[in-house]
Protein backbone atom coordinates (compact mmCIF):
# COMPACT_ATOMS: atom_id res chain seq x y z
CA UNK A 1 0.00 0.00 0.00
CA UNK A 2 1.32 3.80 -1.25
CA UNK A 3 1.67 6.17 1.58
CA UNK A 4 -1.33 7.74 1.53
CA UNK A 5 -0.97 11.77 2.56
CA UNK A 6 -4.05 12.79 2.82
CA UNK A 7 -3.71 10.85 6.08
CA UNK A 8 -2.08 13.87 7.34
CA UNK A 9 -4.60 16.43 6.74
CA UNK A 10 -6.91 17.89 9.75
CA UNK A 11 -9.89 20.07 8.21
CA UNK A 12 -12.13 19.32 10.65
CA UNK A 13 -10.21 20.79 13.84
CA UNK A 14 -11.81 22.59 16.42
CA UNK A 15 -9.38 23.64 18.77
CA UNK A 16 -5.39 22.99 18.89
CA UNK A 17 -2.96 22.01 21.83
CA UNK A 18 -3.45 24.77 24.75
CA UNK A 19 -0.35 26.00 24.98
CA UNK A 20 0.13 26.51 21.37
CA UNK A 21 -2.87 28.38 21.84
CA UNK A 22 -1.69 30.14 24.75
CA UNK A 23 1.30 31.13 22.67
CA UNK A 24 -0.92 32.68 19.92
CA UNK A 25 -3.03 34.17 22.28
CA UNK A 26 -0.37 36.05 25.04
CA UNK A 27 2.34 36.31 22.47
CA UNK A 28 1.00 36.86 18.74
CA UNK A 29 -2.45 38.37 19.87
CA UNK A 30 -5.01 37.31 18.57
CA UNK A 31 -8.43 37.03 20.51
CA UNK A 32 -9.72 33.41 21.28
CA UNK A 33 -11.81 32.90 18.54
CA UNK A 34 -9.07 34.11 15.71
CA UNK A 35 -7.41 31.24 16.59
CA UNK A 36 -8.59 28.64 14.70
CA UNK A 37 -9.01 29.80 11.65
CA UNK A 38 -5.86 31.60 11.15
CA UNK A 39 -3.98 28.37 12.33
CA UNK A 40 -5.61 26.54 9.23
CA UNK A 41 -5.19 29.15 6.78
CA UNK A 42 -1.57 28.56 7.09
CA UNK A 43 -2.01 24.72 8.13
CA UNK A 44 0.66 22.55 6.23
CA UNK A 45 -1.06 19.32 7.64
CA UNK A 46 -1.49 18.21 11.48
CA UNK A 47 -1.59 20.37 14.22
CA UNK A 48 1.67 18.92 14.88
CA UNK A 49 4.17 21.36 13.44
CA UNK A 50 2.65 24.40 16.11
CA UNK A 51 3.54 22.11 19.28
CA UNK A 52 5.40 23.10 21.86
CA UNK A 53 7.71 20.71 22.41
CA UNK A 54 10.68 21.18 23.57
CA UNK A 55 9.31 22.80 26.71
CA UNK A 56 7.07 19.48 27.22
CA UNK A 57 10.17 18.02 27.91
CA UNK A 58 11.94 16.99 31.63
CA UNK A 59 15.15 18.60 30.98
CA UNK A 60 13.13 22.29 29.96
CA UNK A 61 13.61 24.04 32.83
CA UNK A 62 17.21 22.95 33.20
CA UNK A 63 17.79 24.38 29.65
CA UNK A 64 15.65 27.42 30.42
CA UNK A 65 18.41 28.30 33.13
CA UNK A 66 21.39 27.66 31.54
CA UNK A 67 20.55 30.17 28.36
CA UNK A 68 18.69 32.67 30.42
CA UNK A 69 22.32 33.38 32.87
CA UNK A 70 24.33 33.01 29.92
CA UNK A 71 24.02 35.52 27.67
CA UNK A 72 27.03 33.40 25.24
CA UNK A 73 25.15 30.13 25.43
CA UNK A 74 23.19 29.68 22.29
CA UNK A 75 19.94 27.10 21.07
CA UNK A 76 19.86 25.74 17.81
CA UNK A 77 16.77 24.56 16.80
CA UNK A 78 17.19 21.42 13.94
CA UNK A 79 14.26 21.05 11.66
CA UNK A 80 12.94 24.23 13.22
CA UNK A 81 9.83 24.36 11.01
CA UNK A 82 7.50 27.36 12.23
CA UNK A 83 10.04 28.08 15.37
CA UNK A 84 7.37 27.63 17.52
CA UNK A 85 9.78 26.49 20.29
CA UNK A 86 12.04 29.54 19.45
CA UNK A 87 9.67 31.53 20.31
CA UNK A 88 8.47 29.75 23.26
CA UNK A 89 12.39 30.06 24.65
CA UNK A 90 11.86 33.99 23.37
CA UNK A 91 8.71 34.71 25.80
CA UNK A 92 10.54 33.08 28.59
CA UNK A 93 13.39 35.11 28.63
CA UNK A 94 15.67 34.20 26.29
CA UNK A 95 17.46 36.76 24.00
CA UNK A 96 17.12 36.74 20.38
CA UNK A 97 20.52 36.81 19.22
CA UNK A 98 20.99 33.42 20.97
CA UNK A 99 18.18 31.39 18.93
CA UNK A 100 19.35 30.05 16.17
CA UNK A 101 17.30 27.74 13.57
CA UNK A 102 17.52 25.28 10.27
CA UNK A 103 15.24 23.87 8.10
CA UNK A 104 15.52 22.54 4.28
CA UNK A 105 12.32 24.76 3.92
CA UNK A 106 13.02 28.61 4.22
CA UNK A 107 9.54 29.51 3.59
CA UNK A 108 8.77 27.97 6.64
CA UNK A 109 10.61 30.47 8.29
CA UNK A 110 8.93 33.28 6.09
CA UNK A 111 5.30 31.92 6.75
CA UNK A 112 6.32 31.70 10.69
CA UNK A 113 6.50 35.44 11.00
CA UNK A 114 2.81 35.41 9.22
CA UNK A 115 1.62 32.77 11.97
CA UNK A 116 3.21 34.27 15.20
CA UNK A 117 2.26 37.84 13.60
CA UNK A 118 5.47 39.09 15.00
CA UNK A 119 8.20 40.34 12.62
CA UNK A 120 8.71 43.64 14.35
CA UNK A 121 9.79 42.24 17.47
CA UNK A 122 11.34 38.92 16.78
CA UNK A 123 14.60 38.31 14.05
CA UNK A 124 16.55 34.94 15.40
CA UNK A 125 18.97 34.08 13.20
CA UNK A 126 17.83 31.16 10.41
CA UNK A 127 19.50 28.59 7.92
CA UNK A 128 18.27 26.72 5.30
CA UNK A 129 20.49 23.98 4.78
CA UNK A 130 20.24 20.04 3.72
CA UNK A 131 21.96 18.88 6.59
CA UNK A 132 23.01 15.97 4.49
CA UNK A 133 24.55 18.30 1.37
CA UNK A 134 28.38 17.82 1.78
CA UNK A 135 28.51 21.13 -0.39
CA UNK A 136 26.71 23.15 1.67
CA UNK A 137 28.53 25.87 3.86
CA UNK A 138 28.07 24.82 7.85
CA UNK A 139 31.08 26.82 8.69
CA UNK A 140 28.20 29.42 10.50
CA UNK A 141 27.07 26.71 12.82
CA UNK A 142 30.44 25.00 13.62
CA UNK A 143 31.48 24.45 17.42
CA UNK A 144 29.09 26.90 18.65
CA UNK A 145 25.87 25.65 20.43
CA UNK A 146 25.12 24.66 24.06
CA UNK A 147 21.86 23.63 23.62
CA UNK A 148 20.45 21.84 19.93
CA UNK A 149 16.90 20.39 19.67
CA UNK A 150 15.83 17.97 17.29
CA UNK A 151 12.31 16.49 17.45
CA UNK A 152 11.00 14.21 15.01
CA UNK A 153 14.18 14.69 12.90
CA UNK A 154 16.56 11.79 13.95
CA UNK A 155 14.59 9.14 12.15
CA UNK A 156 13.77 10.56 8.89
CA UNK A 157 16.71 8.24 7.68
CA UNK A 158 17.83 5.21 7.60
CA UNK A 159 20.74 4.10 10.23
CA UNK A 160 23.82 5.10 8.04
CA UNK A 161 21.58 8.44 6.99
CA UNK A 162 21.70 8.92 10.99
CA UNK A 163 24.99 8.33 11.69
CA UNK A 164 25.84 10.54 8.57
CA UNK A 165 23.34 13.74 10.02
CA UNK A 166 24.62 13.12 13.54
CA UNK A 167 28.52 13.47 12.67
CA UNK A 168 27.08 16.90 10.94
CA UNK A 169 25.34 17.54 14.67
CA UNK A 170 28.64 16.37 16.25
CA UNK A 171 30.59 19.81 14.78
CA UNK A 172 27.80 22.11 16.08
CA UNK A 173 28.26 21.07 19.54
CA UNK A 174 31.20 21.47 22.22
CA UNK A 175 32.52 19.60 25.48
CA UNK A 176 29.39 20.30 27.45
CA UNK A 177 26.73 20.55 24.98
CA UNK A 178 23.20 18.94 25.29
CA UNK A 179 20.63 17.44 22.72
CA UNK A 180 17.32 17.10 23.44
CA UNK A 181 14.21 15.29 21.62
CA UNK A 182 12.30 12.82 20.52
CA UNK A 183 12.13 10.27 17.13
CA UNK A 184 9.55 7.94 16.30
CA UNK A 185 11.11 4.59 17.97
CA UNK A 186 10.14 1.08 18.28
CA UNK A 187 10.18 -1.28 20.81
CA UNK A 188 12.67 -3.74 19.43
CA UNK A 189 14.77 -1.66 16.98
CA UNK A 190 15.44 -1.60 13.21
CA UNK A 191 14.61 -0.68 9.81
CA UNK A 192 10.74 -0.04 8.70
CA UNK A 193 9.14 1.26 5.55
CA UNK A 194 9.34 5.30 6.21
CA UNK A 195 6.52 7.41 6.17
CA UNK A 196 6.88 8.08 2.38
CA UNK A 197 6.66 4.52 1.20
CA UNK A 198 9.99 5.41 -0.80
CA UNK A 199 12.52 3.39 1.73
CA UNK A 200 13.30 2.50 4.92
CA UNK A 201 14.07 4.58 8.40
CA UNK A 202 15.36 3.38 11.35
CA UNK A 203 13.59 3.17 14.15
CA UNK A 204 15.66 3.63 17.37
CA UNK A 205 14.82 1.47 20.60
CA UNK A 206 16.52 2.26 23.81
CA UNK A 207 19.23 -0.23 23.21
CA UNK A 208 20.01 0.53 19.52
CA UNK A 209 20.45 4.07 20.71
CA UNK A 210 23.00 3.10 22.63
CA UNK A 211 24.69 1.36 20.17
CA UNK A 212 24.38 4.27 17.95
CA UNK A 213 25.84 7.00 19.96
CA UNK A 214 28.79 4.68 20.90
CA UNK A 215 29.73 4.34 16.48
CA UNK A 216 29.26 8.10 16.69
CA UNK A 217 31.40 8.67 19.53
CA UNK A 218 34.24 6.43 17.85
CA UNK A 219 34.02 8.06 14.74
CA UNK A 220 34.23 11.76 16.27
CA UNK A 221 36.24 11.15 19.13
CA UNK A 222 33.81 12.59 21.50
CA UNK A 223 32.18 11.22 24.12
CA UNK A 224 28.73 11.11 25.40
CA UNK A 225 26.12 10.58 28.20
CA UNK A 226 22.38 9.54 27.55
CA UNK A 227 19.32 9.71 29.25
CA UNK A 228 16.17 7.69 27.09
CA UNK A 229 12.65 6.52 27.47
CA UNK A 230 10.95 4.80 25.22
CA UNK A 231 6.73 5.09 24.94
CA UNK A 232 5.41 2.70 23.36
CA UNK A 233 1.90 3.51 21.34
CA UNK A 234 1.75 0.88 18.99
CA UNK A 235 -0.71 1.40 15.55
CA UNK A 236 -3.41 3.70 16.21
CA UNK A 237 -6.78 3.61 14.09
CA UNK A 238 -5.29 6.81 11.73
CA UNK A 239 -2.57 5.28 10.58
CA UNK A 240 -2.99 1.07 11.50
CA UNK A 241 -3.08 0.03 7.79
CA UNK A 242 -0.50 2.02 6.42
CA UNK A 243 3.07 -0.40 5.23
CA UNK A 244 5.07 1.64 7.98
CA UNK A 245 2.92 0.92 10.79
CA UNK A 246 3.81 -1.80 13.41
CA UNK A 247 2.86 -2.85 16.74
CA UNK A 248 5.73 -1.98 18.96
CA UNK A 249 6.09 1.84 17.26
CA UNK A 250 6.12 4.11 19.98
CA UNK A 251 8.43 7.36 20.58
CA UNK A 252 11.78 7.46 22.16
CA UNK A 253 12.75 10.59 24.05
CA UNK A 254 16.30 11.74 24.59
CA UNK A 255 18.87 13.57 26.18
CA UNK A 256 22.45 12.99 25.10
CA UNK A 257 25.24 15.14 26.59
CA UNK A 258 28.62 15.65 24.86
CA UNK A 259 31.42 14.90 27.41
CA UNK A 260 34.00 15.70 25.92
Amino acid sequence: MAFDASRWLQEDVKDIDPSSRQLLETYSGLSPEEVVPHVLAICIGQMRFIRLTLASYPSYSRILERLRTDPEARYLDLGCCFGQDIRKLFVDGVKEDQLVGVDLIPDFNTLSYELFRDATKLKFEFHALDILDDNADFSPLEGRFDVLHLTSFLHIWNWEGQIKVALRIVSFTKPGSILVGSSLGSGVGGEFPNLEGTGTNFRQSEETFQKFWLEVSEKTGTRWTLKTIFKATGASQMNMDQVWAEPTMGVLLFEVTRTE
